[in-house]
């Protein structure tokens, strides 16, 4: 920062120009997700900003007074784009989940201030909205994350099966509320075929067998609790539900085929509501004679700069078991990564509770990207199970800037 001031004042002094350096941060605000001007429960409002010197801190304002920090760092492709020297750049924008139950029914003003790394603030154009909270109204919310819609959920039909093959639904319930008797969770229940499965309040249970919490309500989501600051349930807000498919099968409770899996979540007042539903197909898992690997690439981050000696890490999990990780550059064959590292930071694995590995599936392997000509490289990462099936997991893209290379 001494430098840029140096220079500036040199250029002040010679120029008598002002320092693009010194601008201050920018950015839109685009008010509620999917646009509109009125709402209840929770707004999501959506954004961008920028500053050269790198985004301190976003927050929202209700009429003046600061509600709560946005969540910094999405990816806006279009944003990306068009600014792509900024230091934030590749992850421009901001979420934030108002909670209007803390305010009083009608128009509101809400305001964007930006804050930069070097102290620079700006405030966004404030944008006006209507606050529409009858209690009635505020019913349970939330979303199944996991399977995604048209999911094939496999099982163990043959029932003499001794590994059984347990499928996860896995999610978040909050509810908001304008009164206390009248706000928060109470219970959480997973329908299949728009039939009662599982309750969260009389069927919860803890088993290694089933990766831990099954049929339960409450589990820790720290990624909510950023997102949704403001509501009571969510630092436990997590659901999940555990099914043997292979038993319903066999036993002839559901057919192989395409079935429906809904998520009903009740409040304290009892209040219920269907907060997500999801088609998915129930099939054995004999019909295949062998599954794909499946996992991430985490690091390098795709797009972005790299010099010297890089991580390659990830994960990656198979039901016959991994017996390597193998790191392509540009297609070629490079080195395998070390494969059975813990990850307890990967929340997804709690998907996987059969799976072998699923303790340790953690891969990591240094690239030493000085052998590289500087430019643009691909980064390709291949399993190879222990029936020496191979599945590819996926491809990141970097910029090698070696100096002098």
């Amino acid at each position: 920062m001494k430098r840029n001031v140096i220079l500036c004042a040199v250029a002040a002094v010679l120029l008598s120009s002002a320092c693009a350096w010194a601008a201050s941060p920018f950015g839109s605000f685009g008010g509620i997700v999917g646009d509109g001007n009125a709402g209840a429960g929770l707004l999501p409002l959506t954004g961008w900003a920028l500053d050269d010197n790198g985004i301190l801190a976003v927050d929202v304002l209700v009429d003046g007074l600061v509600a709560g920090r946005a969540n910094y760092g999405r990816a806006r492709d279009g944003v990306s784009t068009r600014f792509p020297s900024y230091p934030d750049s590749a992850n421009p924008g901001f979420a934030y989940q108002l909670d209007t139950t803390h305010y009083l029914n009608g128009l509101h003003s809400v305001t964007i201030r930006v804050k930069s790394k070097a102290g620079e603030v700006t405030f966004l154009p404030p944008r006006t909205f209507q606050f529409n909270n009858v209690e009635a109204n505020l019913e349970p919310f939330g979303e199944i994350e996991f399977p995604k819609a048209q999911a094939e959920m496999r099982g163990k039909c043959d029932i003499a099966a001794t590994q059984r093959l347990w499928s996860v639904v896995s999610g978040y319930a909050l509810d908001a509320g304008t009164q206390a008797d009248d706000y928060g969770v109470g219970y959480v229940e997973l329908l299949i075929d728009r039939s009662f499965f599982a309750n969260s309040q009389t069927d919860c249970f803890f088993s290694a067998a089933t990766g831990g919490y099954s049929q339960c309500y409450g589990i820790r989501r720290v990624d909510v609790e950023r997102t949704h600051p403001t509501l009571k349930d969510s630092p436990h807000s997590g659901f999940r539900f555990v099914i043997d498919i292979g038993a319903l099968i066999a036993n002839g409770f559901y057919q192989q085929g395409q079935h429906l899996l809904t998520i009903r979540s009740g409040d304290v007042a009892s209040q219920t509501r269907d907060i997500a539903e999801i088609p998915v197909t129930f099939t054995c898992d004999e019909n295949l004679p062998n599954e794909n690997a499946f996992g991430n690439i985490d690091l390098p981050r795709n797009g972005l700069l790299y010099h010297d000696v890089i991580p390659v890490t990830g994960w990656a999990l198979d039901w016959e078991g991994v017996a390597s990780v193998q790191v392509l550059v540009d297609g070629h064959p490079f080195s395998f990564a070390t494969y059975g590292i813990a990850r307890p930071d990967i929340f997804e694995l709690s998907y996987y509770p059969s799976y072998l590995n699923v303790a340790a599936p953690g891969f990591r392997y240094n690239l030493d990207t000085r052998i590289l000509a500087n430019g643009e490289h691909f980064i390709d990462v291949i399993v190879t199970d222990n029936l020496g099936v191979t599945t590819y997991i996926g491809k990141k893209r970097i910029v090698v800037n070696n100096v002098g290379g």
